[in-house]
């Protein structure tokens, strides 16, 4: 089992420590086992356990850990598989890119290697940190050797992504990245500045900073490198959220995408037929019973390619921040882009007409960008922390609870974690 306090990481090659971090090649066969360990073990945890606590995903098993994350609540257990699972997979690609980043830093390396180097981990990091802390009321920045990591509270976290991911650019600008790197590490369907400029604008969102945000998307969507960045699957490494609906029927999308009341998506909304497929019966009655879906879009088969980021989430990035800028014009602008939308290079199309609703109520148009954001981003972890983000006040019951928005605020931090590190924070009540 992976604790914050622990450093050891696994790739393709096996090569001992010394190897990798002593030489270009380890760093390059480092490089390849973190995009292979985060794009099969860790992309499903990132994605499956916020998930079921925001009801995307619908229990079709009577398997305990997915059960406790159906019914939340203050008894979830902190020895649950629901919460430890995400916890020890991305603490563990979170030390694999630490290793990569004091490698690069270490070994000679020519300039545009070592920038490349420096840019893919510090992007990695970025995004563990910043799936831990969407789960976890705190996390720790840095592993530690001595089973003593210290924890840091969100704002402090998602200030570290946003540093990540700056120097990342920066690294870049400076040194352009070596064909050596770009073709040993990079696959065809990635775009490193790309990403990283999409889950900057992603942080600077979650921090508040939304000019910052803006900024970042527009060099996603005003880039002339036309390429989709996506997790690319094979017969040896299938693609883990069909491994855990379609293949293994554990869990199904629920219909509506778990939307309900004014949420519910708009009759039309060519983005239904795109994620959900046919009726596929009802969750488990004890996990809430709600009616379930054929699982379709990008889970549909065991080699589909998954987004790293999607387009649609830049603009509706935009719109979230300009609204909350009180740009309430160009919040609608951007807003309408999504609904609109026909020619997406992924073919999420809502093909929906303009937004009828109040143009000069902040909180009406924050509302539907929320119902946009859970539909357009439907299963890539985000929902867990933008429910959070509209609806602070949302009123969690501290019982099972089945039906909610969501049933947790935070995760309670795994058992594991409290018996090896002295600084393991304090659970919070829900």
């Amino acid at each position: 089992m992976f604790t914050a306090c622990d450093t050891e990481f696994e790739n393709p090659n096996n090569p001992t420590e010394d190897v990798v971090l002593g030489t270009k090649e380890g760093l390059f066969a480092l490089a390849t086992g973190i995009r292979q360990y985060y794009s099969v073990t860790v992309l499903r945890q990132v994605i499956e356990a916020p998930g079921i606590t925001t009801r995307e995903l619908g229990v079709t098993n009577t398997f305990l850990n997915i059960n406790e994350l159906a019914k939340g609540g203050a008894e979830l257990p902190s020895e649950s598989g629901g919460i430890t699972n995400p916890w020890t997979t991305i603490l563990k690609a979170k030390g694999m890119a630490e290793s990569l980043i004091d490698g690069a830093n270490t070994v000679e390396l020519a300039s545009g290697t070592k920038s490349g180097l420096l840019a893919y981990g510090n992007l990695i990091k970025a995004m563990c940190l910043g799936a831990l802390i969407e789960m976890f009321e705190e996390a720790p920045i840095d592993n530690a050797s001595d089973g003593a990591a210290a924890f840091s509270d969100k704002a402090t976290v998602l200030a570290e992504c946003i540093m990540l991911l700056e120097d990342a650019n920066d690294a870049l600008a400076a040194d352009p990245m070596s064909d050596d790197f770009e073709t040993s590490v990079l696959w065809s369907s990635f775009s490193l500045e790309k990403t990283i400029n999409a889950f900057l604008s992603r942080y600077q969102l979650m921090a508040g900073l939304y000019t910052e945000s803006i900024a970042s998307a527009n060099a996603v969507l005003n880039s002339s490198d036309a390429t989709n960045s996506m997790w690319v699957y094979d017969a040896n490494n299938e693609n883990p959220i069909w491994n855990r609906t379609v293949n293994s029927a554990d869990l199904n999308p629920q219909t509506n995408f778990g939307l309900t009341g004014d949420y519910i998506p708009e009759a039309g909304d060519g983005r239904i037929d795109f994620y959900l497929g046919a009726d596929a019966g009802f969750a488990n009655a004890d996990a809430g019973g709600q009616a379930l879906s054929e699982m379709l879009g990008f889970f549909s088969s065991s080699t589909a390619s998954i987004p790293v980021y999607l387009p649609g989430e830049m603009m509706l990035n935009k719109a979230e921040a300009y609204a909350r800028l009180e740009d309430l014009d160009d919040a609608v602008i951007q807003l309408n882009l999504v609904r609109e939308k026909t020619t997406d290079p992924l073919g999420v199309n809502a093909n929906l007409p303009a937004w009828t609703g109040d143009e000069t109520s902040k909180d009406d148009i924050l509302e539907e960008i929320y119902k946009n954001r859970s539909i357009e981003l439907f299963l890539t972890g985000l929902r867990f922390g933008d429910s959070k983000r509209f609806h602070p006040d949302f009123n969690v019951p501290l019982e099972a609870n089945t039906t909610n928005e969501r049933n947790r605020n935070y995760y309670p931090y795994p058992s594991i974690e409290r018996e090896n590190n002295p600084n393991t924070p304090d659970d919070p009540t829900i």
